[in-house]
């Protein structure tokens, strides 16, 4: 009965010829009702008001009817946006290219739309010229909801600033604190004893790098926190220096400004510093305490930067109210994140085996399609060739920045470690260290995307950072393994991305003993969750 009640207020409103054409009319209601693309669980009042079928031609559907979907508060308009935007692309407006086929469109009214019938795709699902950032108009920073279901963010973050003073201290035993943010690198703390500093940012605000003026001869260790409300308090910078198996940030022993990227990038008003070492400080050896926003990270800053249908098919099912569709156990890794088959010679393969089985040591990684997708684009001989090799994995020197110059084996070769971590380990290459689902049970021996964040990551070359890896709307995996490159003095910077410019990396320290799943957020590692390798960088890996 409500099927039939639907049709006959469809034809009411748009004819009939619009319920069977090719038009964009009948693409845009196959999408947002008929589950073409998923259950949206929409009616016709959710798009074109609460007023009843009543008069038919009054009902004009209003933009803020998409927004909750399409996210026009984000970094990219979904909205409104005159090329990508959905009010932009509704039927009748976002198609004007003269292969358009006359349909019914809204109201009876006649309009052009592509033979596809979307202004969106064309009809083999390939985005339309000038579409391309279609998906990030809801996966943005924005707030795309569908379902109860938040667009993950894609896109990133793009910060920028410049350093400012906090508002203000928060009250503490210590007399002349403010010294510490009043723009005198010349006054700082009268005081000998500090095991704690809360500063107050004056707003919640997405910091991303902190730095403190000291005027020591020998190093501080610090703990970060930061807050909205000073009770809930979360680490947002771990650094390289321990001290009672405990990473901390190492202020000094340089005299100056000793500045750091932070680690969370998470709204906060307090920043609280927890000294560690020494209990007793030098009385106006800290001078000034700054704070700064600028970071820029996402899919078109740091990642793949090429068009999402590229992996993505984009005719698969998109919504259906599950945050992560894919399941190690179900073994739905392609239809789970909508990848498209790849071909390779005369086969068509799933983009990706993962969970994976079979026999990953030996030959095998080097021959096998287990990352299809991966190499469809990039060189398999370079990646995964060493000295070992035969034919075009034949590859000595290494064609790869992934290697310790520090490991070499009995016949002076380097071993390569893309190659090394693909083999896996155990029987056959087959023990389930990488927790390829993230729900915190390891279920897969490594894979590529075990270590890179294809759409783009604060880190280097794409290695995971676990925003999207957490709980949706959470930080809670961040900053999973966190590699970060070493700056040419051997010292890690956590801003360095040019792979050119490094002399290895170094991944964090978060405690002592093996590297756990349960600690870095990813995968069961061979040796304690801090590695550190050394090498010159000679050349970069290309598609």
């Amino acid at each position: 009965m409500k099927k039939k009640l639907f049709l006959a207020a469809a034809v009411l409103l748009f004819g009939s010829a619009g319920l069977c054409s090719a038009s964009s009319f009948t693409t845009f209601h196959n999408v947002h009702l008929n589950g073409e693309k998923g259950d949206f669980q929409l009616s016709c009042f959710n798009c074109h008001g609460g007023g009843g079928m009543r008069g038919g031609m009054g009902m004009s559907p209003s933009p803020t009817a998409c927004e909750p979907c399409h996210s026009p508060d984000g970094a990219i308009d979904g909205v409104y946006d005159p090329v990508i935007g959905a009010w932009a692309n509704r039927p009748g407006h976002g198609d004007t290219s003269s292969e358009s086929s006359s349909g019914m469109g809204f109201f009876g009214r006649r309009t052009s739309s592509s033979s596809s019938g979307s202004s969106i795709y064309n009809a083999d699902g390939s985005f339309k010229p000038g579409k391309e950032k279609w998906c990030l108009g809801c996966h943005d920073d924005g707030h795309s909801v569908v379902r109860g279901v938040a667009a993950a963010n894609i896109a990133g973050k793009s910060t920028i600033g410049d350093w400012e003073s906090p508002a203000g201290v928060v009250e503490t035993d210590f007399q002349g604190t403010e010294n510490l943010i009043d723009n005198d690198l010349e006054t700082g703390n009268p005081f000998t004893e500090m095991p704690e500093l809360v500063f107050d940012l004056g707003s919640s605000k997405e910091i991303s790098h902190i730095r403190l003026y000291t005027v020591v001869d020998s190093a501080i260790l610090v703990e970060v926190y930061g807050s909205t409300d000073q009770n809930n308090w979360t680490r947002i910078l771990y650094g390289r220096s321990t001290r009672f198996a405990i990473p901390s940030w190492e202020v000094g022993p340089k005299t100056g400004w000793n500045e750091y990227r932070l680690d969370k990038f998470i709204p906060v008003r307090y920043v609280k510093l927890v000294i560690l070492q020494p209990r007793q400080l030098v009385i106006n050896s800290l001078r000034e305490f700054q704070v700064k926003q600028d970071l820029q990270y996402g899919y078109l800053v740091n990642g793949h930067k090429i068009t999402c249908d590229n992996c993505h098919d984009t005719q698969h099912l998109h919504i259906d109210g599950i945050a992560r569709t894919y399941k190690a156990e179900k073994n739905n890794y392609s239809i789970g994140y909508r990848l498209s088959d790849v071909q390779v010679g005369s086969e068509t393969v799933p983009a990706m085996e993962i969970p994976r089985i079979g026999i990953n040591n030996g030959e095998a990684p080097r021959t096998d399609n287990d990352f299809a997708l991966c190499l469809s684009c990039h060189d398999r001989y370079k990646l995964l060739g060493d000295a070992y090799g035969t034919g075009g994995f034949y590859q000595n020197p290494l064609q790869t920045n992934y290697r310790n110059d520090d490991h070499v084996d009995a016949y002076g070769n380097i071993g390569n470690e893309h190659l090394h971590h693909l083999r896996g380990r155990g029987f056959e290459g087959n023990s389930p260290d990488w927790d390829s689902d993230w729900d915190g049970i390891p279920d897969s021996p490594q894979s590529c995307t075990a270590c890179h964040n294809v759409h783009g990551s604060p880190n280097p070359l794409m290695l995971r950072h676990g925003e999207l890896t957490s709980s949706p709307g959470t930080t809670d995996r961040v900053p999973m393994f966190n590699l970060q490159f070493k700056g040419p003095d051997g010292k890690v910077d956590p801003d360095l991305q040019d792979v050119m410019a490094s002399t290895g990396g170094e991944t964090q320290f978060f405690s002592g003993g093996p590297g756990l799943v349960e600690k870095n957020h990813t995968c069961n590692m061979c040796h304690g969750d801090q590695v550190s390798y050394r090498r010159s960088p000679l050349f970069i890996e290309k598609p």
